[in-house]
């Protein structure tokens, strides 16, 4: 059975070409364009991994991190950015995130880091 994973960016094609290429490597991918999509989507012990932009209209990704997290403990939650800076990574891992991705990343990169979780 293929893993499943939660992908939610509101960059369209970001989203299209990351859930593609996982596609490809085997994973099952639910794409999301905002918060409000992948919760409607989600559901406890469906997503072995959600991979989640941090900066989104409406709700962040760490605001959807915790609520996926409160209702699934065992899922792994990977936040993905185009503004790093020390805070949000300090506070993607201090709440609870199992790594942090600064983009534009190479999607070799991200398939290692997906590796090591699931």
């Amino acid at each position: 059975m293929a893993q499943r994973i939660l992908l939610v960016d509101d960059d369209r094609l970001l989203r299209e070409v990351i859930g593609d290429f996982l596609s490809v490597q085997g994973y099952e991918v639910d794409l999301a364009a905002d918060a409000k999509h992948a919760l409607a989507k989600f559901e406890p012990g469906k997503y072995q991994l959600a991979l989640i932009d941090y900066v989104m209209p409406e709700m962040n990704g760490l605001e959807l991190m915790n609520i996926i997290m409160e209702k699934d403990p065992d899922i792994f939650c990977l936040i993905m950015t185009g503004y790093p800076t020390v805070d949000s990574a300090y506070k993607s891992m201090i709440e609870g995130a199992s790594d942090y991705i600064i983009k534009p990343f190479q999607l070799m990169e991200l398939l290692n880091i997906l590796g090591k979780y699931i």
